[in-house]
């Protein structure tokens, strides 16, 4: 009867307290990303790397993806939440307009840029990707009217993912996750379901997952509906730009955006790059995808679930709640990114071969020398992963404290950083980093974000770990995960003496046998160490939902 309780409560659309929130999110965007991972599986056999295909579907999301993130995802990532909130505690209806006066203006917005995308797409792309199409003759082939296809058809998703994003700031900011988590793993099943059923169906085969794109774009809004609707929301069709609500939202976003626009740039930077190398685009989306689980899974989930605690603690001017907030969810992040970090470097290779490089979906299309460079590109990417999973919740702290311009910033120079490093890395012959080089590249640049964003939060709140917890923690979980990687390192050894690793049942065994004996060590040594994000976690698989603190 309890579990069916439990069940029943996960499944209700109440609110929920930051480790319920914290604990979904991360179990949720741990489904979505495994069904990611599934996702490039599939892609990977469709396109592997050397192909142009793969290029071309990897390369098409860049423009898309910088209409939306530029000028839609600024909104809701540091204006919308904090101004809704606000406007909740005043009055109800005052929110819902708010509300609809954000929507109605962003779909316009994301509509007319749309527009923009889709005329001038056929001279946009030999800049994203130059090392395919720079050349004129490389502009009458088939593949380059592919690939104009599928850019123009992806910037319906922009459209479609505004609804879904303000659905899920409306949630966010109730303290309702639920629906919310569920939206990208229906919007991963759709291209899965999508890339399998169609791929003999269409014709070139890269069409089959972009229509799911698009199906799945669809369904991350929809999914949020029925939520949003018993939270009170209506759809109203109007634009009010009298009463000053869109200009304070511009006036918090555009900073946001352009810091935004920042990290953009580095992407269609390491896009262009990454096309001078065959299959490079390929090997960075492939590495890249991996390596961001943990940093979902773990970085963002509790961002989320802390950001309206934060917001509502400096609202209320209450600087112990906030940073208790901060050092809470800080200390979460680093009992999963730490060890998630060295066991990613360690399994890096058993990884790729067993996502991309098995012979029961590659189809001979992810080869040797593929799953050597995504292997080695992996690698670098764990390198920053620590820097990467810390950068969600600082900039959390920043936003709910309706400072936008510090993080815009100091993405300018990390912008700058990762440029000059990710043009220079990859090609000196002494390093032979080749596209891996790339990765190097973001990975010093993370933590260079990270610890300018740390240093001036500091500099601006005052100490961010006054009674100590977070260095203490920190410590005790890096012995930890240091014992462990040496563990983990001979386990491979040993699996490797009694297992045939090249067949993909012993590649299984090995990987998930050493991922088992990784979490035991791990957990085994953080509850000896007496680490309190431990305790935190056997509690909530002893206690009720609705009774944790």
């Amino acid at each position: 009867m309890g579990r069916v309780k439990k069940f029943l409560y996960f499944i209700s659309d109440k609110k929920l307290t930051i480790g319920s929130a914290a604990v979904i999110l991360a179990i949720t965007s741990l489904i979505s990303n495994f069904l990611g991972l599934g996702r490039e599986m599939i892609l990977a056999g469709l396109f592997g790397v050397a192909d142009h295909e793969a290029g071309i579907y990897q390369g098409a999301f860049r423009l898309p993806d910088f209409i939306f993130n530029l000028f839609i995802l600024g909104a809701f990532s540091s204006a919308f939440i904090p101004i809704f909130i606000s406007k909740i505690e005043q009055k109800a209806q005052k929110a819902w307009n708010y509300a609809n006066n954000i929507l109605n203006f962003l779909l316009l917005t994301a509509l007319v840029g749309g527009i923009i995308l889709f005329i001038f797409t056929p001279q946009l792309l030999p800049f994203i990707m130059p090392g395919y199409f720079w050349n004129e003759a490389d502009r009458n082939t088939e593949i380059f009217q592919t690939a104009v296809n599928i850019t123009r058809i992806l910037t319906l998703s922009p459209i479609l993912f505004t609804i879904g994003n303000l659905f899920g700031g409306i949630l966010n900011s109730f303290k309702k996750f639920i629906y919310f988590s569920l939206a990208p793993i229906v919007y991963n099943l759709s291209i899965i379901i999508s890339a399998s059923a169609l791929k003999d169906i269409v014709h070139p085969v890269v069409y089959a997952p972009v229509i799911g794109v698009i199906i799945g774009a669809f369904l991350y809004s929809f999914v949020q509906l029925p939520s949003v609707l018993s939270s009170g929301f209506r759809y109203k069709p109007f634009l009010n730009f009298k009463n000053g609500d869109i200009l304070h939202t511009l006036k918090l976003m555009f900073p946001r955006s352009l810091a935004i626009g920042v990290g953009q740039i580095n992407l269609l930077v390491d896009t262009v790059i990454a096309s001078f190398f065959t299959g490079g685009i390929a090997v960075i989306a492939y590495a890249n995808n991996i390596q961001t689980l943990p940093t979902v899974v773990f970085g963002i989930s509790v961002a989320t679930a802390v950001f309206p605690f934060l917001t509502e603690s400096f609202a209320r001017k209450n600087q112990k709640a906030f940073l208790s907030s901060f050092s809470w969810g800080t200390r979460r992040i680093l009992f999963f990114i730490i060890p998630a970090t060295v066991g990613l470097i360690i399994l890096r290779a058993q990884i790729v071969r067993l996502v991309f490089g098995n012979d029961v979906f590659n189809n001979g299309k992810f080869d040797w020398v593929a799953t050597y460079w995504t292997a080695k590109t992996l690698g670098f990417f764990a390198f920053g992963l620590i820097g990467q999973a810390l950068i969600p919740i600082l900039l959390k702290a920043y936003y709910a404290m309706y400072d936008t311009k510090t993080p815009l910033l100091i993405g300018v120079v990390v912008m700058i950083v990762n440029i000059l490093l990710s043009l220079t890395l990859p090609f000196l012959p002494a390093l032979n980093l080749g596209i891996s080089g790339i990765a190097l590249a973001f990975s010093i640049s993370g933590f260079l974000n990270a610890g300018l964003l740390f240093y001036f939060l500091h500099k601006k709140i005052g100490a961010l770990d006054r009674d100590h917890k977070i260095f203490d923690s920190t410590f005790r979980l890096i012995i930890s995960s240091i014992v462990m990687g040496v563990v983990v390192h001979y386990s491979l050894y040993f699996f490797d003496f009694f297992l045939n690793t090249q067949r993909v049942v012993g590649l299984i065994a090995q990987t998930f046998g050493a991922i088992g004996i990784a979490a035991a060590t791990y957990f085994l040594l953080t509850y000896l160490f007496k680490c309190e994000e431990i305790n935190f976690l056997l509690k909530k698989f002893r206690k009720p939902a609705n009774q944790e603190s």
